[in-house]
């Protein structure tokens, strides 16, 4: 039976303790309200705050019920409800959706100047070696651009990654870059 959550503008809670540690233990999904960092199993003892880009993926495997208003939505609504709310949507849901099914932990990237932290085992085990900015493919990428990207990964010790989404096919393409020293 899927977690109930509660859309509130950009953001879904979900408020019962139990349902919200078993979609944040399935996978590291949102956090713990009042808490950065959970660390302890006591921390995850509270309601579960997700973003929306979390919250459509949830819903589209059955493992949350999104209200709003009292009425139930389809992932099909709340996907488009966030396409109104969240600048190129469907260009980050694509990405999240696509390295998570690769089996990746994918977290906001927002502290580090990115669109996604990624983890190979998830935060609190290890810190996030990877940061992406997703992008489509027929945008224009101008070199301070890249430079300020590198910059941030640089400084954070993350390698970065652009994913370069075709919207139409759905295709994705990563680049990776490392840093060396010469």
């Amino acid at each position: 039976m899927p977690a109930k959550g509660y859309l509130l503008y950009d953001r879904i809670v979900v408020p019962d303790p139990q349902e919200a540690k078993g979609i944040y233990n399935g996978g590291f999904y949102g956090k713990p309200i009042g808490v950065s960092k959970p660390k302890k199993e006591e921390e995850l003892e509270r309601p579960l705050e997700l973003s929306l880009i979390e919250g459509v993926y949830l819903a589209k495997k059955s493992l949350l019920e999104v209200y709003s208003d009292g009425k139930s939505l389809s992932d099909k609504e709340l996907y488009e409800y966030a396409k109104n709310i969240i600048n190129k949507f469907e260009i980050l849901y694509a990405v999240y959706e696509d390295l998570r099914k690769r089996g990746f932990v994918v977290r906001s990237g927002i502290k580090f100047g990115a669109d996604f932290a990624v983890y190979n085992l998830g935060p609190g085990i290890e810190h996030a070696p990877y940061v992406v900015i997703a992008l489509d493919e027929n945008a224009k990428l101008f070199a301070h651009e890249l430079m300020s990207f590198g910059r941030v990964s640089h400084s954070t010790r993350k390698k970065l990654v652009l994913a370069i989404v075709n919207l139409n096919t759905k295709n994705i393409r990563y680049i990776i870059f490392k840093w060396v020293k010469m």
